[in-house]
């Protein structure tokens, strides 16, 4: 639909929807004419709008319109749940908080009214929903335990949420970047789940976010609009059902179409990224404090949504945003589905390297903190000593003048004195002190579906990495030496570490541990280092020395294509792990260049190890 003819079409329905009866018929025919197309979209928008409170029960949170009519008692038992106490009601019945003793735990449990349940047509749509919503077993979305019938009420056990919805937090509480980021990254992390088994939300709001109290893990809400992707056959006439389906009570709306794409604004068939436009829409209202698009009525929001850009993040957000950030929600805010994030993994991955450098930043500043602290106090002590007059601060300065003079003409004759009485050295000379290191960065191609998709980018430091990703290393250093590269996978703090050759390598380098000076090491040459199955930090480490390490010499056997790098000896694994342990009491001097995208470590002495940690999903 075009934008001017959906503008007309709202306008339209928000009138009409105030108005009953006759009133009603009176003002469509008023405003409609002759145009029976028109009509008869308004007519749908407004029965999809009587229908949507009766038809958004499996949404709504546990403490949703409370009611005094009660069907259930507290402490009644139905079936294995225990009913402790109401709390509220919606347009498909009742909200209880019960314990389910099977499992001793709690759960919403939601019973159908008489009405709903005799409704085939509704019943076969809740029951549809029920199912899309317990398909997803993902930490970050509400679980549906359970629907069923017992003692002629059908009813739905659901995960019971003690905490409130992201915008009842967002009216009292101030959200910190990196909490604006932590809550963002697990919407992303449901939607991802979601979108694997090919189910579009369609509808992300602050509404539709709750926010555990106990440890503020997010879970998502409200899988009411949502419909499976693959029934891309999704009709004009169900995406405009759908664009009216806000959260409604009483005949009121209450939901708003700020959060709508641009695709879904004009009733075009959704897919995924959608889910990601509404989600830039509510990390733009977290830091900024407004939504990027509001007009003065629906039909000017539209116009907005449509043809005009948001007022820029770094403008809008009363406190500075990172540049990383502001992009992240350009991106997802692109008009064009192509130039938006095409996965919410991607937009994640993002985020969480945002999030890592933004620890690492604030690491920082609290290790420079105290020195600063101290410097600080030392400054205002001495600009807290006592006042003097003019005179008495020129006595002073002339004072600390004669000292300073006498203090320097003692030490200019001791050091005269020193050349002339000081006997040479007798014994050699002490050996200069040695210094390795090298200057590395990473590699990273992303993989979807065991392809290789985007270009290649390079980094200087770690990110937190998608399992799926694969990278390279480029090592170099300015000084031939011995490079010794490992990879250590995951492993439990007790048991021993399993570790894989990198370099040396049968198929670079000729095999050899010798590198020469500022020769380019590309590690693999011809592949890719792929991530453990296993979740969690895999552990590269880079040993350099002068002259070849007898330690580590021995695994040179093992970089070859029949053991596939794998040291599967457990007393050399033993060795190669107490050698590490032993060479990383002192931590190499790390240098970061931004612009080249390298690492540069360096340290004294023959032999130089540090240690890359690469954490993954």
């Amino acid at each position: 639909m075009e934008a001017e003819r959906w503008a007309q079409v709202s306008r339209i329905f928000n009138s009409a929807i105030e108005l009953d009866g006759e009133a009603r018929e009176a003002y469509l025919k008023s405003e409609c004419g002759a145009d029976e197309s028109l009509a008869h979209e308004v007519k749908r928008l407004i029965d999809s709008h009587q229908r949507a409170s009766a038809e958004d029960f499996i949404a709504e949170p546990a403490f949703a319109n409370s009611s005094e009519s009660k069907t259930l008692a507290d402490g009644q038992q139905l079936g294995p749940y225990l009913i402790l106490k109401h709390l509220g009601a919606g347009g498909m019945g009742e909200v209880y908080l019960a314990t389910d003793t099977r499992l001793g735990r709690s759960v919403a449990l939601k019973v159908l009214s008489a009405e709903v349940a005799h409704d085939k047509r509704r019943m076969q749509r809740f029951q549809q929903e029920a199912r899309m919503a317990s398909s997803l077993n993902q930490p970050n979305i509400l679980t549906v335990f359970e629907f069923g019938e017992i003692d002629a009420l059908n009813f739905l056990a659901t995960e019971y949420i003690e905490g409130k919805t992201l915008r009842q937090y967002l009216r009292s509480h101030k959200l910190t970047l990196p909490e604006i980021l932590d809550v963002s990254i697990q919407i992303l992390s449901a939607l991802d789940a979601a979108h694997e088994t090919k189910i579009v939300h369609r509808d992300i709001k602050p509404e539709n976010v709750m926010l555990r109290s106990r440890d503020q893990v997010v879970k998502l809400l409200d899988f009411g609009l949502a419909k499976p992707t693959e029934s891309g056959s999704s009709t004009h006439a169900n995406d405009l059902e759908g664009e009216t389906q806000y959260k409604t009570a009483a005949g009121a709306v209450l939901g708003t179409i700020n959060y709508m794409s641009p695709e879904q604004a004009q009733g075009l068939p959704l897919d995924e990224r959608t889910d990601l436009w509404s989600t830039g829409v509510v990390i733009y209202e977290m830091v900024a404090g407004q939504v990027p698009f509001k007009g003065r009525t629906k039909s000017h929001t539209l116009v907005q949504i449509l043809e005009n850009e948001p007022v820029s993040l770094s403008e809008a957000s009363p406190v500075p945003v990172p540049d990383e950030l502001k992009r992240i929600v350009e991106k997802a805010l692109a008009k064009q589905l192509d130039e938006r994030y095409q996965t919410a993994k991607d937009m994640a991955v993002d985020l969480r390297k945002l999030r890592k450098q933004l620890d690492v930043e604030a690491e920082m500043r609290r290790s420079v903190g105290p020195t600063l602290a101290v410097e600080s106090r030392a400054t205002s002590s001495v600009a807290a000593g006592p006042t003097v007059t003019s005179d008495s601060s020129r006595a002073v300065k002339y004072g600390m003048l004669l000292l300073a003079a006498v203090i320097l003409v003692g030490a200019v004759w001791f050091v005269t004195k020193s050349r002339f009485v000081q006997k040479p050295p007798t014994g050699p000379l002490p050996s200069p002190i040695t210094q390795q290191s090298l200057t590395y960065s990473i590699t990273v191609q992303k993989y979807r579906d065991s392809k290789p998709f985007e270009q290649p980018f390079q980094l200087a430091k770690e990110m937190l990495f998608e399992r799926d990703y694969q990278i390279r290393l480029n090592v170099s250093s300015p000084k031939s030496g011995f490079l010794y590269v490992l990879n250590e996978g995951p492993h439990e703090k007790e048991k021993p570490a399993e570790f894989v050759v990198l370099f040396p390598s049968s198929t670079s380098n000729s095999s050899s541990a010798l590198i020469a000076d500022n020769q380019q090491v590309q590690i693999p040459e011809t592949s890719w280092i792929k991530f453990d199955q296993e979740k969690g930090a895999e552990r590269v480490w880079l040993v350099f020395s002068a002259n070849a390490i007898a330690e580590l010499e021995p695994i040179r056997a093992y970089a070859n294509e029949k053991k596939m790098g794998l040291i599967d000896d457990s007393s050399l694994s033993d060795r190669v792990q107490q050698f590490l342990r032993t060479h990383t009491g002192s931590k190499p001097t790390v240098e970061q260049n931004a612009e080249l995208r390298q690492t540069r470590v360096s340290a004294p002495g023959d032999i130089l190890v540090h240690v890359i940690d690469l954490e993954h999903q």
